[in-house]
């Protein structure tokens, strides 16, 4: 697809993954960060595949915006000359909230020297407390999404081609996005995704969307998915 035939979306996006604590070794001195120990859970967990490289969610002394994040993620690759993919968000973790940095596709050996400039930057990290092991968190992310509207209430992810999004007609919280998803596993036919729940901002609209992770998936599969969402809701 051609990027032009792709719109820019600014985006919350909400998902579910254990997280674990980072060795201290491999971490700015004194502070918090975790790792996603299984990225799009709903999809590895089931599938028994190889996983992808684990996220890094370094949790925050405060909360910053995505322009103060941004900003200080482009010193960061400058500096250190790579191109890193950051997000501001929140984890919901054994019912306590803290804002986070998820930073994805580094190797862990390179989350030191990330923090250390993002320091140098004013960000300012929450000091480590405890050591967490596998405990699910509610993640909600904050980001730009470049999607391309394939008809139908369809899109894909342009930059990425193991998503793919859907609308839907109402709002649901993250308890009955649970539920619903657990419910549309049920249709053998269209197992093996990982979701989370989002919203899109298009201009004075709010739109409630679903984003589907399943490597290889096509318009077919997702529309499958779709109309599998849809059936229960109704």
């Amino acid at each position: 697809m051609e990027k032009a035939n792709t719109i820019q979306y600014y985006a919350e996006i909400t998902k579910e993954e254990p997280l674990s604590t980072l060795e201290k070794e491999m971490t700015a001195k004194n502070t918090c960060v975790l790792e996603s120990t299984s990225p799009y859970f709903g999809y590895y967990h089931d599938e028994h595949l190889s996983k992808p490289e684990p996220f890094i969610y370094a949790v925050l002394e405060q909360f910053y915006t995505l322009g103060e994040i941004l900003r200080s993620a482009s010193a960061v690759n400058e500096k250190l000359n790579m191109s890193i993919d950051v997000a501001p968000g929140r984890i919901n973790l054994m019912n306590k909230s803290c804002p986070v940095l998820r930073i994805k596709g580094i190797n862990h050996y390179r989350v030191k020297e990330i923090q250390e400039i993002f320091q140098e930057e004013g960000i300012i990290f929450k000091k480590r407390q405890r050591t967490i092991v596998d405990h699910m968190a509610v993640i909600r992310l904050t980001k730009f999404l470049y999607l391309s509207d394939i008809g139908d209430g369809l899109y894909f992810d342009f930059e990425d081609n193991t998503k793919g999004y859907f609308l839907i007609p109402e709002y649901v919280n993250w308890e009955a996005f649970k539920k619903l998803t657990e419910e549309a596993k049920f249709e053998t036919s269209i197992l093996f995704f990982d979701a989370a729940k989002a919203m899109i901002f298009d201009k004075d609209q709010i739109l409630n969307i679903v984003r589907i992770y399943k490597k290889n998936i096509d318009k077919d599969q997702l529309r499958a998915i779709r109309d599998r969402y849809h059936k229960i809701l109704k």
